[in-house]
């Protein structure tokens, strides 16, 4: 029987799991402009409902899931920029005094719920909604303003930008251009010298079709620095192999039987070692595993 929307209870293990499919269907075969299209929806619900077979929630609760991890991704994103707060990127976790942390919440209710807590989440959430969240690198619609009466268009003198691809708009690259729009000039400047009247439409004509191809360049450039962000993002890094976010995960898959709530919530605080993340994820026997928590919970208590 499938669940109610106001019964829906979401774990750690669930919401990871939601956040991973929507990154496999973040393509534009099921996602437009304006969120993933109907069949989209009905894949990673299936989807879901295979891989969490307890959980058997609707389209409905996956879609209100994915719009309440959103705005806490963009709350936690906005927050951390603001003066005072740091950012500790192993806990993906907002470090902040008690004073600037009221003003968080504040300005910023969602963030509540991630004081002295780390946002697991943030990094792939990153990944995901970055191409439709209009920043600095990934807005495809921000184009300088160009000058029609210059014959070189100059937005930036940066000639690659840091991912090492030609910047069409620097120094550099004017020059050529530069030369060349000067050179098919230079006929006409001659005439004019000579008492032949220059053809102002065909110059006018010529230099609007010289802008238009910069800007057609320019919009190329952009979309290919986002879609070079963007795949950085998803490649997995060998730093991210053992990460907090797969320790917890890995945690709740442990019965109760054999590791209690309250021997969980200590065994987070393993997790802040990276060695002990390492060994604790490439430990595969699961009775190893917890024996491993058990003793390591005992002789942090003794010391």
């Amino acid at each position: 029987m499938v669940k109610e929307t106001s019964r829906a209870s979401w774990s750690h293990s669930y919401e990871r799991g939601l956040a991973e499919l929507l990154v496999e269907h973040n393509v534009p075969v099921y996602r437009g402009q304006n969120g993933w299209v109907a069949e989209g929806w009905k894949s990673i619900v299936s989807k879901f409902n295979l891989k969490f077979p307890s959980a058997q929630f609707t389209k409905q609760q996956i879609q209100e899931k994915e719009k309440d991890m959103k705005a806490n991704y963009k709350a936690v994103r906005d927050a951390r920029k603001q003066s005072g707060t740091g950012w500790d990127d192993s806990l993906s976790m907002i470090i902040a005094e008690p004073i600037i942390w009221e003003k968080l919440k504040k300005d910023y209710p969602r963030v509540k719920r991630y004081e002295g807590k780390p946002f697991l989440l943030f990094p792939i959430l990153a990944s995901l909604y970055e191409g439709s969240i209009a920043t600095g690198d990934l807005n495809f619609l921000s184009i300088p303003s160009v000058d029609l009466t210059s014959d070189v268009v100059s937005p930036t003198d940066s000639s690659t930008n840091q991912h090492g691809m030609l910047n069409p708009f620097s120094t550099t690259h004017d020059a050529g251009q530069s030369s060349n729009m000067h050179g098919q000039e230079a006929e006409p400047t001659t005439s004019a010298s000579s008492g032949q009247k220059v053809d102002e439409p065909v110059k006018k004509k010529r230099k609007q079709s010289q802008i238009a191809q910069v800007l057609e360049d320019y919009v190329d450039f952009k979309k290919q620095q986002s879609q070079t962000f963007v795949e950085e993002m998803k490649e997995p890094k060998q730093k991210d192999q053992f990460t907090i976010a797969s320790c917890v995960a890995a945690l709740e898959t442990i019965e109760e039987e054999e590791l209690s709530i309250a021997e969980k919530s200590k065994a987070l605080r393993l997790f802040k070692c990276q060695l002990n993340r390492e060994i604790f994820l490439n430990t595969k026997d699961p009775i190893l595993r917890t024996f491993w928590l058990k003793e390591e919970i005992s002789a942090m208590e003794k010391a």
